[in-house]
């Protein structure tokens, strides 16, 4: 998951409390924290385990940010749910028994996948189909690139709208509305740089087919330039959002010319004369120079 998962764990530690809110439970919340569970089984990690207390009970919510869901998507929320309850298990005290072991709630929040709407619960079944009971694990999905906008934009606090620029109804626009609210939620410029910058790290996902990585950039420097300039990160992210941009326009030019795919070595190359470019001067590389001409000054005097 690399990136997406780095930048949703860092603003969901900080935003436990809305992420729970947003989930709208039916237990009575009293207290929010998070446990810390990164256990590793055929190279996987938990994302993250949400502890919430209320009414003398503790309870806790498995949490799973999944980028791209499979038809594995149950067996692997079921192998986790399973690898939780084990470890809460192994540092239970034994005299207790059961009742050390709290009540798990399993969701995967799902960033992309299929166009088709996905439903409320999945699950996985281990007993024989025809039983009339039903054993194994149920979850809850959170498809958050299938809600609207105003659907993100109703939950409190700020941690659902950085799923904004994932949304099915998503526009240029929106995206102006989202900046303005955050800017309305959250009045502490470092703190509003972060959430800016995981935007702009998920809309990289484009699940409906446009980045929006370029409109989030317009709006925030148009609407908050003081966040930009009190985040060196934010600063960074931007600037390697628009050499991406570059990099991603030139290669793709470059394959549809040359008919084929590039090699590990062509976009390394590609990758090196895009980082010393401006919009300018690569629009004007693409329009005014043939396929040969472009491939020498892309990839140098070696270049066949």
């Amino acid at each position: 998951m690399g990136q997406y998962d780095i930048a949703l764990r860092h603003i969901a530690l900080r935003c436990g409390g809305e992420l729970a809110q947003g989930l709208r439970f039916s237990f009575p919340v009293e207290s929010v924290s998070w446990v810390e569970t990164q256990l590793t089984a055929l190279e996987r990690k938990i994302d993250r385990v949400l502890e919430l207390r209320g009414g003398g009970e503790r309870r806790l919510v498995q949490l799973e940010f999944i980028v791209a869901p499979g038809k594995d998507l149950a067996i692997r929320m079921f192998e986790y749910a399973v690898l939780l309850v084990l470890s809460l298990r192994a540092a239970a005290d034994p005299g207790r028994g059961d009742e050390a072991l709290p009540p798990v709630e399993s969701v995967a929040v799902l960033l992309s996948g299929r166009a088709a709407p996905w439903p409320l619960e999945g699950q996985f079944r281990t007993n024989w189909p025809e039983s009339t009971r039903f054993c194994g694990q149920r979850f809850r999905i959170e498809a958050v690139y299938q809600r609207k906008v105003a659907e993100l934009m109703a939950r409190p606090g700020v941690f659902w709208l950085v799923f904004t620029p994932l949304a099915v109804d998503v526009t240029e626009d929106s995206i102006r509305q989202v900046v303005e609210e955050l800017r309305r939620r959250e009045p502490r410029d470092e703190q509003r740089a972060e959430l800016y910058a995981v935007m702009q790290v998920l809309a990289e996902l484009a699940p409906w087919g446009h980045t929006w990585s370029k409109e989030i950039r317009m709006r925030v420097q148009e609407l908050d330039e003081q966040s930009i300039l009190a985040s060196e990160t934010l600063r960074e992210v931007f600037e390697q959002g628009r050499r991406q941009g570059i990099e991603a326009m030139l290669r793709g030019v470059l394959t549809r010319r040359l008919r084929r795919e590039l090699s590990a070595a062509e976009q390394a190359a590609v990758a090196n004369r895009a980082s010393s470019l401006d919009d300018p001067q690569a629009a004007a590389a693409v329009f005014e120079l043939d396929t040969e001409a472009l491939l020498a000054w892309l990839l140098g005097p070696d270049a066949e």
